[in-house]
């Protein structure tokens, strides 16, 4: 670098006509106007005062409530979106489908152990868990005491047949998530009778899948709370324990979900565009408000922010809500597929999927190149305490930014604290009493402020990666293995 320096120097010394001719062209360096830096001015001002964030996320939460994807509750919230976005005067408002191997709703649940005493069981069913049989499962329960594959291979013999309890201590001490799916698909080829997940005796445990892609599980898959969950494991200290559930599921095969999408179109570029996006789908058994309600008001709140301050960014700003995100990425995954062609013109995308804690700031992921820019970004992100920039991977490949990253397009996720998202995430206390107003109101500033800054920018934001830098940057931030494991499920592009 020196030495490019160097010879820069020397070219303008003795070539000042070249120089002056140089200095006149387009800067390649990410920088915010005067006018961008007023137009943001007014997006913080009326978003502030007049912001809808949180009476968008209180009516998702609830009077439309838990949004599984496919579910009669997710298509009403996806009409309440296309609505809301034409409400605001947005261009080319509209919904593109994609389609879902099977959709899941749960029905009664029921279970109780039945020796060596009998106690009735606090029991959900894991999603996309197949129906028991109508007179249930009985059996008994074999502790599976590792998903080393090694050790769960020892244990095959005594599976079969049986009742496999699992104790999330059993993925190790620092689970992976292509280690846990991986684990469950191993688990579930011994033909079990059925899988009984423990609840988290930390408190953070959580209602999902056991496998991605909207496809069913093979066997009857359900998750106990963590008090039976240690009375089990007591149990199974002194004898042999026998337990019976019933699960009954609601399945339909090979759905259209849509995906909601909304512009307000570029006035110099228009043909490159910043994506903002989140997921509208959300989990059981609570109305999905911190999972991802929070995401969806972003998204709207910004949209209706930067339509209001009447100055269109130099280029266009889409909306988007994707669906199928709980299910392993695959609504975003879809729609990256589905628009393979115009990747090179998506200019950034900016995701929001962790909550309604204060936004510290954006997290670049393994994208370590995006950090100069962000650093222009920081007068106008300071004054709302979100200046701060990680590269933190702890949950990587885990929302929807990962189908445009693992093709080399600049990704952005918002950056905040998780303590309270993860203690509520796909509980029932996922709910709208847990969102606070004036945290919600600051998140989605930073959504609106960041992606107009972007949009309105004379310079890209980042380089595009081809697919192999791309996957040596996720090679080095550790991630390799959880790439690989989407992509080979069909997950990921």
């Amino acid at each position: 670098m020196r030495l490019l320096k160097l010879l820069c120097a020397t070219l303008f010394a003795f070539t000042p006509v070249l120089a002056l001719a140089q200095s006149s062209a387009p800067s390649t360096t990410f920088s915010v106007s005067p006018e961008t830096r007023e137009a943001v001015r007014a997006i913080i001002g009326d978003s502030t005062l007049n912001g809808k964030a949180y009476a968008l996320e209180g009516e998702l939460a609830d009077t439309i409530g838990p949004r599984l994807t496919g579910s009669s509750n997710y298509m009403r919230a996806a009409d309440w979106a296309v609505q809301q976005f034409k409400s605001l005067g947005l261009a080319n408002v509209h919904t593109e489908e994609w389609t879902i191997p099977s959709t899941w709703e749960p029905g009664p649940a029921t279970g109780m152990i039945k020796e060596p005493v009998v106690h009735e069981l606090h029991i959900y069913s894991v999603g996309w868990s197949t129906s028991t049989p109508p007179q249930g499962v009985e059996g008994p329960v074999v502790y599976v005491s590792s998903f080393a594959p090694a050790a769960l291979d020892a244990q095959r013999a005594q599976i079969t047949g049986k009742i496999a309890i699992v104790d999330p201590a059993s993925y190790g001490e620092k689970p992976t998530m292509d280690g846990v799916l991986s684990g469950y698909e191993r688990l579930q080829s011994f033909s079990p009778a059925a899988i009984l997940t423990m609840g988290i005796a930390n408190g953070a445990e959580s209602m999902g899948t056991i496998g991605f892609g909207g496809k069913l599980s093979p066997v009857p898959a359900a998750q106990i709370g963590r008090e039976d969950s240690s009375l089990i494991k007591r149990l199974l200290g002194r004898g042999p324990v026998s337990v019976h559930f019933s699960l009954s599921n609601a399945v339909h095969a090979n759905v259209n979900i849509p995906t909601i999408i909304a512009e307000i179109p570029g006035r110099d570029l228009p043909d490159e565009v910043v994506i903002v996006g989140a997921h509208l789908d959300s989990w059981q058994p609570g109305t999905g408000a911190q999972d991802n309600g929070t995401g969806v008001a972003s998204v709207l709140e910004s949209a209706r922010a930067i339509k209001a301050a009447n100055r269109a960014p130099r280029r266009t700003i889409r909306f988007i809500l994707f669906g199928g995100e709980e299910e392993g990425l695959i609504g975003s995954g879809a729609y990256a597929r589905q628009h393979a062609a115009e990747m090179p013109k998506i200019a950034a995308v900016l995701v929001t999927d962790s909550g309604s804690q204060p936004a510290k700031g954006w997290n670049v992921t393994e994208r370590e190149d995006e950090k100069g820019s962000l650093e222009a970004l920081k007068p106008l992100l300071s004054g709302l305490g979100a200046d701060g920039i990680t590269s933190d991977a702890t949950y990587a490949f885990q929302t929807d930014y990962a189908a445009f990253d693992v093709l080399g397009v600049p990704t952005l996720v918002l950056w905040n604290d998780m303590d309270k998202y993860m203690l509520l995430h796909h509980k029932a206390s996922d709910t709208f009493d847990s969102v606070v107003e004036k945290d919600l109101v600051q998140g989605a500033v930073v959504c609106a402020v960041t992606a107009y800054a972007i949009a309105d920018s004379e310079s890209s934001f980042a380089p595009h990666l081809s697919p192999a830098d791309a996957q040596s940057m996720i090679k080095k931030a550790g991630r390799l293995d959880e790439y690989n494991y989407l992509k080979s499920g069909g997950v990921l592009p």
